[in-house]
């Protein structure tokens, strides 16, 4: 049976008294959400604020008036159950107003009345709302049913869905099952296991395996289920966006069973772009796969304050606006000055949009960066008022004296400024540190209206444009993939550095790209660009062994010519005459050669010959029995390549 849900009360004090502060602990006990808690409130300060994901308070006050963190807030919210209260302490509003564009925004929606609050909704019969138990039918067909058709489960914060995976889970009827749960912290599936516990009327524990009538049900990290595989009749991935996008396609392919959930607009940074791009994965990979949305609200009522609070003020709900087809010359590039933004709401909203449908994870801090941030601005690219695509562009560079000696001398790092500080610490560019640069930071095409040459027509406005006001190097940095990469060299950027580890936020790798916007910086860029080549194929055999074969290639068809290799090496190697250990220099030299991202046979000659992949991955990645296959395949190309 679901409680009654309560809707929350939202109060703000505005530069609060000291009197008031007191009388505010005397009248209940709850969390402090900043520094110098009054008792008996408890402290925590907002970069902690994440150990408490999973729980709920009755009472919580946010203290902004030093500060105001967006991410924090936006998690704040999502702790207050339903029929709680949050206080929102702040400065003066007069003060918020001057004190930056993102503060005013808010001020102006704190000065507007507030609705009544709505109705409690009476406690509902049963385990699930109508929208679980929809959700549930399809839980059961996708663990009982038809075998490789994923479920993805998708709702806001507050309907349950981690509570339906536990229950469904529990309630699955037949013999014995082996169920295994992941997600990006252990701590998020709190929710799945108590509900699981409750149902198999199980003592409260914190453990994470749970064992009842041949039924187990036990949490394994991602990694070592990529790792080690382990079996069972149905995997379940909860806050699944917070997992990188290959390892999630990794997952699905390694187990038949698969239930995803997701938040899609949360603190977490909203989930509606990890769902546009988990959609197409799954189009191709598992045609039959199936999605519901839960709608109604489990924590707390329908219409609740604290959720339009986040809404309106946070802008989690943000998507792209609806926009006909416009003819290409009713479309207009243009700079948007940020406080044209804040005086429409509609323009910040469709913007916001666009960046939450485009990148792996936007946060409620990107929007504040979005509106604060010295030296960003906005190009967007318009049909009308409608923006069907954005570019967000930093001014970087031109440092001082004394800085640029910090970084290069001792090793500082200031805040900002990033791409002429990877340039100069990590590609011996130190004159960067002193010449106007742009950096792209997010580019953005609505998804109605991609495929059309928007994006490149943007950024090619955007690089005019710098070009034009003087800028000397034009760059960007992101999350590598192929498709990526290939958007970026179209545009005459050259790759100059892969960051060594993985994001945890995009599951790729950082690729740093530029181009010269000044003839004397194109000849150092270059050598630049060179030189990474050179380590690129020393690397791919150490920290980039695992990487995407055709990343690889595309990444590599801006390199120079390597050479050619011994045909008669090859025919001998072709013809079963010479084993492949010395075939192996020339099979590398052939390796070096390859520039096809989309030929299979290219990507085998990296794998085995760059990456040094044992035969058995290489099997497994090209769907080969075994060795003698592979090997076999590689004969073939030399064989092609030998005349």
């Amino acid at each position: 049976m679901i409680p009654p849900r309560l809707p929350r009360r939202l109060h703000h004090l505005a530069a609060p008294s000291a009197t008031q502060l007191a009388q505010l602990a005397e009248a209940f006990e709850g969390l402090w959400i900043g520094e110098h808690a009054p008792t008996p409130l408890t402290a925590v300060a907002p970069r902690e604020l994440s150990r408490w994901l999973g729980q709920e308070v009755e009472n919580l006050v946010f203290d902004a008036r030093r500060a105001l963190d967006a991410n924090a807030l936006a998690m704040a919210l999502g702790l207050v159950r339903g029929g709680g209260t949050l206080v929102l302490l702040t400065p003066a509003l007069s003060q918020w107003r001057h004190a930056g564009r993102f503060t005013a925004r808010l001020a102006r929606w704190l000065d507007r009345p507030r609705p009544p609050m709505p109705p409690p909704v009476p406690a509902v019969e049963g385990p699930y709302t109508a929208d679980q138990a929809r959700a549930a039918r399809l839980f059961e067909r996708t663990a009982l049913g038809h075998s490789r058709r994923p479920l993805l489960i998708t709702a806001d914060r507050g309907r349950g869905k981690s509570a339906l995976l536990g229950l469904a889970a529990a309630r699955l009827p037949g013999g014995r099952r082996t169920i295994l749960v992941t997600a990006p912290r252990r701590q998020a599936t709190a929710v799945l296991f108590r509900q699981a516990r409750s149902a198999l009327q199980l003592p409260e524990t914190d453990d994470d395996q749970l064992e009842s009538h041949g039924k187990s049900i036990r949490f394994v990290a991602p990694d070592e289920l990529l790792r080690h595989n382990p079996a069972a009749h149905l995997l379940l991935v909860d806050e699944a966006a917070g997992l990188p996008l290959p390892m999630i396609e990794a997952l699905i392919g390694r187990y038949n069973r698969v239930v995803l959930a997701t938040t899609v607009h949360g603190y977490e940074g909203s989930g509606r772009g990890f769902v546009t791009r988990l959609a197409d994965r799954l189009n191709q990979l598992r045609p039959g796969w199936r999605h519901t949305q839960l709608e109604e609200p489990v924590r707390w009522a329908p219409g609740d304050p604290l959720e339009e609070f986040g809404r309106q003020v946070l802008l989690l709900d943000a998507e792209p606006a609806p926009c006909d087809v416009p003819a290409v010359d009713e479309v207009q590039i243009r700079t948007l000055p940020r406080d044209q933004l804040v005086a429409s709401e509609s323009l910040l909203r469709a913007l916001c949009g666009l960046l939450v449908s485009a990148h792996y994870r936007t946060e409620p801090r990107d929007f504040q960066i979005l509106l604060d941030e010295p030296g960003l601005e906005v190009v967007a690219a318009l049909a009308g008022e409608n923006p069907l695509a954005v570019a967000l562009v930093a001014r970087e560079g031109q440092l001082p004296a004394d800085r640029r000696e910090a970084i290069l001398v001792r090793g500082r790092r200031p805040r900002g400024h990033l791409l002429p500080q990877v340039l100069a610490t990590r590609c011996g560019l130190p004159q960067v540190l002193e010449l106007d640069c742009r950096r792209i930071v997010r580019i953005a095409v609505h998804p109605d209206h991609q495929g059309r040459g928007l994006g490149k027509r943007l950024l090619a406005a955007v690089i005019d444009r710098a070009a034009r006001q003087g800028a000397a190097l034009i760059g960007a940095s992101f999350g590598a993939t192929a498709p990526l990469v290939r958007f970026w060299q179209q545009a005459g950027l050259l790759s100059l550095r892969l960051g060594h580890r993985r994001e945890a936020s995009s599951g790729a790798h950082a690729l740093v790209m530029a181009r010269a916007l000044i003839p004397s910086l194109a000849a150092p860029l270059e050598a630049t660009a060179v030189n990474f080549q050179q380590a690129f194929i020393l690397q791919l055999a150490e920290q980039f062994q695992w990487l995407e074969p055709e990343l690889v290639l595309t990444i590599r068809s801006q390199a120079p010519s390597s050479g050619h290799p011994d045909p008669s090496l090859l025919r001998a190697f072709a013809q079963g005459r010479l084993p492949f250990l010395d075939a192996m220099p020339t099979l590398h030299t052939l390796a070096l050669s390859a520039r096809n991202p989309k030929d299979v046979d290219d990507q085998l000659l990296v794998m085995k010959l760059l990456q040094h992949r044992d035969w058995n991955e290489c099997a497994r990645a090209l769907g080969l029995p075994g060795r003698r296959a592979v090997e076999n395949r590689l004969r073939r190309i030399a064989a092609r390549h030998h005349a």
